[in-house]
C-alpha cells in the first residue's frame, strides 16, 4: 500500500492551526455528510510558469473515504469536478496525488482515507486579472455505503504572487504523478507494454522503480472511467519491475481496444505517470 498522508489525531484542529498564508485566499468549509470540504488557493514550488494554484480540500469523518479516477474493485463513484461557470479561466486541471489501495470484504478500493487535498492547476484567460472559480464537484464518500455528494464551491483569485499555500498543499502537489519535463530522477520511467502468448486476458507493464521495489504500485485509469483490474507487482529484476494487469474474462479486455490508459506509478523516491493504448 502507498500511504500518502498519515492523518493525524487531530486532523480538524491542525487544519484551524494553518498560517495565516495559507488562509488568506481561502473559500468557507462546507459541510455535508459526514464530511466537509472547502477550496483555497496559494504558491506551491514546482509551479508550472503562467499558472495558479488551487486546492479542493475535502476532510472526512474517521473511517470514511473518497475515490480517485478508478475507484477499484470494490465499485464507487469517481469524482467529478466542472468549471463551467468560472471566470477569466482558460484551462484548469484536476491533479490527483497518488492514492491509497484500501481492502476489505467487497473489494480493493482506491482512493483517500479520512482526507484528500486535488491541486487545481489554472491557466488564466488573462494573468493581469481576478480568476472568479466556480466548481462543481460530484464525488462520493464511503464507509460500508457509498453516499453520493455534490458541492459548489466558490473563490477569487487576485492576479499576481500568491502567498504560500502551506505544507499540506505542498505535500499534495508534491504527490501528484510527473510528466516530461516535469520528470525527477527518483520517478519511475520507461514504461514497456506486453501482451503475453500464454494469458489472452493479460496486460503485463514493467518499468524501472528506483529504490525499494517493495513499495513500488501501479493505478490505471481510462477516460470513462470503465472498470480496470488492480496491477499485480512480480518480482524486481534490479530496478526493472513488472506488473500484471489479469481480466478474469478476456472479452472484457477486448471491449477495451482502442482506449488510451492513464498508467500513475509509485515507488520509494517518486511517482510519474504514462499513457498507452491498447490494442
Amino acid at each position: 500500500m502507498i500511504a500518502l498522508f498519515r492523518l493525524g489525531i487531530a486532523v480538524f484542529a491542525s487544519m484551524a492551526a494553518l498560517p495565516a498564508a495559507a488562509q488568506d485566499i481561502a473559500g468557507e468549509w462546507i459541510d455535508g455528510e459526514r464530511h466537509r470540504v472547502r477550496i483555497f488557493a496559494g504558491a506551491v514550488p514546482d509551479a508550472v510558469p503562467g499558472t495558479v494554484t488551487a486546492f479542493v480540500e475535502m476532510a472526512m469523518d474517521r473511517g470514511w473515504k473518497t475515490y480517485w479516477k478508478n475507484p477499484g474493485t470494490a465499485g464507487g463513484i469517481p469524482p467529478e469536478f466542472k468549471f463551467d461557470a468560472s471566470k477569466n479561466v482558460a484551462k484548469a486541471e484536476v491533479l490527483y496525488p497518488v492514492p491509497n489501495v484500501m481492502s476489505d470484504k467487497a473489494g480493493d478500493v482506491i482512493g483517500y482515507r479520512e482526507w484528500a487535498i486535488f491541486p487545481v492547476r489554472i491557466t488564466p484567460a488573462d494573468a493581469g486579472a481576478p480568476v472568479d472559480l466556480t466548481v462543481t464537484a460530484n464525488y462520493g464518500i464511503c464507509e460500508k455505503l457509498c453516499v453520493p455528494a455534490e458541492t459548489t464551491l466558490l473563490l477569487t483569485i487576485p492576479p499576481g504572487p500568491l502567498p504560500a499555500a502551506g505544507a499540506d498543499a505542498e505535500r499534495a502537489y508534491s504527490a501528484v504523478p510527473r510528466t516530461g519535463a516535469e520528470l525527477k530522477p527518483g520517478d519511475p520511467m520507461g514504461l514497456k507494454v506486453e501482451r503475453p502468448g500464454d494469458a489472452p486476458g493479460t496486460i503485463r507493464l514493467m518499468a524501472r522503480f528506483p529504490g525499494d521495489a517493495g513499495v513500488a504500485a501501479m493505478f490505471l485509469a481510462v477516460p470513462d472511467g470503465r472498470y480496470l483490474p488492480l496491477p499485480v507487482r512480480g518480482a524486481p529484476e534490479g530496478e526493472t519491475i513488472a506488473f500484471d494487469v489479469a481480466f478474469s474474462n478476456p472479452d472484457d479486455l477486448k471491449a477495451l481496444k482502442g482506449a488510451t490508459v492513464t498508467v500513475v506509478m509509485a515507488g520509494e523516491k517518486g511517482q510519474s505517470e504514462d499513457r498507452f493504448v491498447i490494442d
